[in-house]
């Protein structure tokens, strides 16, 4: 009679039939019985049949009691089967869950979600079950323990909701959204583990000494020096943790801790050993994935400087062809001037002495017109190659740029430009050269009448920032395309049909020379707006002569 594990058997449950017992002596058990004989043991039928069959004998009894005693054995030994069998069974999840997560590690070369993926698999609560865990890596330089990455709650209400809501969340999808973040989101104890930056040579952190080791430890509240339990409880509280070293062959990589402090569950060897075998697992990956993350930064600094060295070799070559061009065009100016001046002088004089209504006399208009602008250009070109000394003295940026505007009062109202200014109420001295400054805003202010093509709103404004103080000219003029903005400042390029082109590139020059910058913001359509920044002088004992 098969009869069920969970219901032993009775007298009454054996009325009619046959104990295997029976089939005992034929040495014959069917299979379906097998199951029952563990139980019998226990079972008053057994006994009985037991007593009964063997008599009052000695060496029946002795069988009789080396069958009870066999019977007991076996059933230990099914038990410890089972046990093994759990064990076995909770070693395979284990495997399975380290394979998942050192899987999903190779698939990233971004550290940040490397360690990501890590801490999220000792935090699950389907792996490993840590309440918060952190990882600790030493620097490129080996010179501190930094704090990298951490996964946690803040309190144990955020604990509880995020269980929650990770309940019906498989770890495979926590690991596919970590590695679709995009950057990858820090939580609360990240943010305060990463400002954890330890020594390597502060042997008496137990943080340092633990890289020293090849096996985990736990360290418990009230059994580590206090000053050391007050610097951890800087950044998080804590009643026990495991810290495993990341180590493979060579110095320890970092470290990997983990706590249970939200759900008080106590740290077990079972756990511990799971840890290790997962730190183990992962530190030749987190290594790789390291080495390939500076690879990657070592290639984007020689790619960022070979791109330079072109960019400076071309700049180079630029400038060498521009400095032959220079002198070439200096010469020419100098040698132009003379006859330019000749003929300009002469064409006035006509002018003055011709009768009204000749005809000739609107060619010598054009002709003097003419002379004056290749005067004009003839000058800039010296001006631009003249190696001026500057007359450098402290100079209130609102004054000058005032005095510079009204100077060019006739021009913005003969253009029909409104002119809105905003100058700063602080104290903004810069050591500028008078007449080269006001010669930066002609040039500007000049260029802007012209973009806004008679009618428009010019705006000026100085103010301060840290280190410069700020000139600013804007415009709601026709604005500049893309592709002249990277060539306004160079020598000669001109979007005017009549433009020499050295207007802008002697103002940068100017600003430079006075140690400063112009940026510029504009689109086409949509105005430009020039920016000028000179070095702030703040006076002093040792300036305050000047």
């Amino acid at each position: 009679m098969a009869v069920s594990l969970k219901t032993p058997c009775t007298q009454e449950q054996m009325s009619g039939k046959i104990c295997w017992l029976n089939g005992f002596a034929e040495d014959h058990i069917p299979t379906e019985l097998q199951d029952d004989i563990l139980i019998c043991k226990d079972c008053p039928t057994f006994k009985e049949t037991i007593n009964r069959a063997f008599g009052r004998r000695t060496a029946d009894q002795t069988l009789g009691r080396t069958i009870a005693r066999l019977l007991m054995l076996v059933s230990e030994r099914t038990y410890r089967l089972q046990e093994t069998s759990i064990e076995l069974k909770s070693k395979v999840e284990e495997l399975a869950l380290i394979k998942t997560i050192t899987e999903a590690v190779v698939k990233t070369t971004d550290i940040h979600k490397a360690l990501k993926i890590i801490l999220t698999g000792v935090t699950s609560g389907r792996a490993f079950g840590f309440n918060r865990a952190g990882i600790f890596l030493v620097d490129e330089r080996h010179e501190y323990l930094l704090g990298k990455h951490a996964v946690g709650p803040k309190n144990k209400q955020e604990a509880l909701e995020i269980w929650n809501r990770l309940t019906a969340t498989s770890l495979n999808q926590q690991i596919e959204n970590i590695l679709d973040e995009s950057p990858v989101e820090t939580d609360y104890l990240h943010k305060r583990v990463e400002k954890i930056k330890i020594p390597l040579t502060d042997e008496a952190n137990i943080f340092i000494r633990a890289l020293a080791e090849e096996n985990p430890r736990i360290f418990r509240k009230g059994l580590i020096p206090s000053e050391l339990e007050n610097t951890i409880r800087a950044y998080f509280d804590f009643n026990e943790f495991v810290i495993i070293p990341l180590k493979a062959e060579g110095p320890s990589l970092g470290l990997l801790v983990a706590d249970n402090y939200y759900s008080g569950q106590p740290i077990t060897e079972s756990t511990i050993d799971a840890l290790y075998t997962l730190a183990v697992a992962c530190t030749t990956l987190l290594e790789n994935t390291l080495l390939h993350s500076q690879l990657s930064l070592r290639l984007k600094e020689l790619e960022q400087v070979n791109r330079l060295l072109r960019e400076n070799q071309n700049y180079l070559i630029r400038t060498e062809r521009l400095a032959d061009i220079g002198k070439l065009a200096t010469t020419v100016a100098h040698e132009f001037r003379t006859p330019l001046v000749t003929i300009g002088g002469f064409a006035r004089r006509m002018l003055r002495t011709i009768k009204p209504g000749n005809s000739g006399g609107r060619e010598l208009k054009i002709i003097a017109s003419e002379v004056d602008r290749l005067e004009m250009i003839t000058g800039e070109l010296l001006e631009y190659s003249r190696q001026v000394k500057l007359d450098l003295k402290p100079r209130n940026l609102n004054d000058l740029v005032r005095h510079s505007l009204d100077l060019m009062e006739g021009q913005l109202t003969s253009g029909g430009i409104k002119l809105k200014t905003k100058f700063s109420r602080d104290n903004i001295y810069s050591r500028l050269d008078d007449r080269r400054f006001s010669q930066v805003i002609f040039n500007i202010v000049g260029n802007a009448i012209e973009a806004m093509n008679r009618g428009g709103m010019l705006t000026v404004s100085t103010r301060l920032d840290n280190d410069f103080v700020i000139l600013e000219i804007s415009d709601n003029g026709c604005g500049i395309d893309v592709d002249d903005k990277s060539q306004l400042f160079n020598l000669f390029f001109t979007t005017k049909s009549r433009g020499s082109g050295l207007g802008l590139p002697i103002s940068k020059k100017i600003v430079e020379d006075h140690g400063g910058y112009i940026k510029l913001e504009s689109s086409a359509g949509e105005g430009a707006c020039f920016s000028l920044f000179f070095p702030r002088f703040i006076e002093t004992k040792e300036n305050a002569a000047e």
